[in-house]
């Protein structure tokens, strides 16, 4: 059941940023979700973490295109690709959510404009959690089998 609701939600979270990193790179989608996405990111450089430790800030429109592939890659891996590379791509999502949240934070944005932001971090986050519980649940199944296999063959000798 666990291994379900793994596969589930990291097909849903892979889709949803597959679909919301297309839309940073291009008007393919929605040309105004497109055109409001450009408008943002000049905000968010204004925000930039770390400006103030090293006074470089990144080219918004470059920062928005490299947030975007980051987005459409990891997404791509999550809902498609089998294996560890998954925990990769969930950790790079999960960075680029809490930089969001900050920029968020920064930027005074109201609750509702940082829910999304919110509920898909918090959302790598459980798949990071539920992964680990697969995981351990997985390595404690095959010690019990080992055991159970040496048992086995304590008695057959």
């Amino acid at each position: 059941m666990a291994n379900l609701a793994l596969t589930v939600l990291s097909m849903t979270i892979g889709f949803f940023f597959l679909i919301v990193g297309i839309i940073k790179l291009s008007p393919i989608l929605n040309d105004d979700i497109y055109k409001d996405q450009r408008k943002a990111f000049i905000k968010f450089v204004k925000v930039f973490p770390f400006y103030r430790q090293t006074g470089w800030k990144p080219d918004p429109h470059v920062y928005r295109r490299v947030i975007g592939i980051l987005e459409v890659i990891c997404g791509l891996i999550l809902a498609v690709i089998p294996g560890t590379l998954k925990q990769v791509a969930n950790a790079i999502l999960l960075i680029i959510m809490i930089g969001a949240l900050y920029t968020s934070w920064a930027l005074k944005f109201s609750l509702d404009k940082m829910t999304p932001t919110l509920i898909f971090g918090l959302l790598l986050l459980c798949r990071l959690i539920v992964f680990a519980q697969v995981r351990a649940r997985e390595k404690r199944l095959q010690v019990e089998a080992e055991k159970q296999k040496e048992a086995w063959e304590k008695k057959t000798d």
